[in-house]
């Protein structure tokens, strides 16, 4: 997801906020200036440390290799951080100030976070030296227009592409590095980390989620009970899904359905999430599926994997689904969008184009959101892909309820109006394919749809005709 600024002319703006806009950005761009400025005095007493390093009557290479200690050290006490924090800067500013220099340059001017930088150094550390500048001179002109979340899974993408070893050699030697590990944790709390393939950790993460809303749900009727209001009341979701990821690994194998009856959290079911993959830019992979082709697959929520991972995840889903596309123009074949419910394809659809929360800045999944119509239904809006996005519950509200306006542009692309008057343009993940097709004349942008009048909130589904697709 990307986002533009722009500055409509001629809109009514309150000039508190547009000065507290333009001072915040102003402030980050300063922000950016002296981080850049603290990474070139790091990699400066690095390099003078280790050039001036005292003779020790050693090796040079030990000399400098405690000379690189002692600075560290120091360094560390200066910005009151840990010596193993200070070891990750020191690597970071010697990066930009050598191989990386125009990122040093992007962060100084602020067009680009601290985050988008670490980013490009985490991706493109297993990349050939040779690939280094090509990487980033891709990555700088994503980052620009995105959060750091979104650029994540763009800098990987772009990591894959220029990649020259094939995914499925990094993907077998990546799984021979799995393993689980413990952290300490402050106030009698830990950490447990387990790397493993991604597939399997999006399954387990998905499916622990899905077991905390069933018992949710649940938990309304068993309220009764005193062992399942203690497990599941008080607490978040977040807190009810790491109590069931401990409920579930804590079960003893050799006697399961035993220690599942004497579980405090009744209805413990396995579920099994449904996965895209799909070959980028093609809805239905049917070349690397039928293996004609090794190109990476796409898997949803995470990104590229190998071919033979894709295969193996299509051969085991319990459930395949089709989506049609026209000959012509790749754009998806819709039933009756005079009708307000969806279809099941059309959803599907339109949950693998955004991927993600279409607001400005969301990354929250789109298994997550609703599905709204941009043009509401009840003022002649149509249920086809150009009048569909995908929105959280917050965002959804947000929409209804503030002077926020959308406008679908074309091709999946939202432009946001803020009440301040600027614009943020949202595009789908990855990038749609879909085009026109040639010779075909370019449509006007559809009219801003005004909101009501803010008197009092409305819910999203006020005065529909039909239940929500959601």
């Amino acid at each position: 997801m990307s986002e533009a600024v722009l500055q409509l002319p001629g809109s009514a703006t309150d000039p508190v906020i547009t000065q507290c806009l333009t001072g915040v950005a102003s402030t980050q761009t300063t922000l950016g200036s002296a981080l850049a400025e603290q990474y070139r005095f790091i990699e400066t007493a690095r390099s003078h440390a280790v050039a001036t390093a005292d003779p020790m009557g050693r090796t040079r290479r030990i000399e400098e290799e405690f000379a690189l200690r002692s600075i560290t050290a120091e360094l560390a006490l200066v910005l009151r951080v840990h010596e193993r924090t200070m070891t990750g800067l020191i690597y970071e500013a010697k990066q930009l100030g050598t191989v990386f220099s125009k990122s040093l340059a992007a962060l100084a001017a602020g067009t680009v976070g601290q985050r988008h930088v670490r980013e490009i150094l985490a991706q493109a550390v297993t990349l050939p030296p040779e690939l280094h500048a090509r990487f980033e001179a891709e990555a700088l002109l994503k980052a620009a227009t995105q959060t750091p979340t979104a650029f994540r899974r763009t800098a990987a993408r772009i990591r894959e592409r220029l990649h020259p070893d094939s995914l499925t050699l990094r993907a077998a030697q990546g799984r021979t590095e799995r393993r689980l590990w413990f952290e300490p944790a402050a106030d009698g709390m830990a950490w447990l980390h387990l790397h493993l393939e991604a597939e399997k950790a999006i399954a387990i993460t998905e499916r622990i989620s899905h077991l905390a809303d069933h018992a949710q749900a649940e938990s309304l009727d068993t309220a009764h009970l005193a062992d399942t209001e203690v497990a599941l009341s008080p607490g978040t979701h977040a807190q009810l899904e790491a109590d069931i990821a401990a409920e579930l690994l804590l079960i003893p194998t050799a006697a399961p359905a035993e220690a599942a009856a004497k579980s405090r959290m009744p209805g413990l079911a396995f579920s099994r999430p449904e996965v895209f993959v799909a070959v980028p830019k093609l809805t239905i992979p049917y070349a690397t599926l039928i293996g004609q082709s090794d190109e990476p697959g796409e898997l949803h929520g995470y990104g590229p994997i190998d071919a033979d991972t894709a295969r193996r995840l299509a051969a085991e889903a319990p459930t395949l689904h089709r989506i049609l596309v026209d000959p012509v123009d790749n754009t998806p074949l819709q039933l009756d969008r005079h009708k307000y419910t969806l279809s099941a394809a059309l959803r599907r659809w339109i949950l693998y184009r955004d991927q993600t929360c279409r607001f400005p800045g969301c990354t929250r999944t789109a298994e997550r959101c609703e599905i709204d119509h941009t043009h509401p239904f009840e003022r002649d809006g149509l249920t086809e892909e150009c009048n569909l996005a995908v929105l959280c519950k917050k965002h959804h509200r947000l929409k209804h309820n503030s002077r926020w306006r959308v406008q679908q542009m074309g091709d999946g692309v939202l432009r946001w109006t803020s009440p301040a008057g600027r614009t943020y343009d949202t595009h789908p993940s990855p990038p749609s394919s879909r085009r026109p097709p040639p010779g075909s004349p370019a449509e006007p942008a559809p009219p801003l749809v005004e909101p009501p009048p803010l008197v009092e909130p409305v819910e999203t589904t006020t005065h529909y005709p039909d239940a929500p697709p959601f």
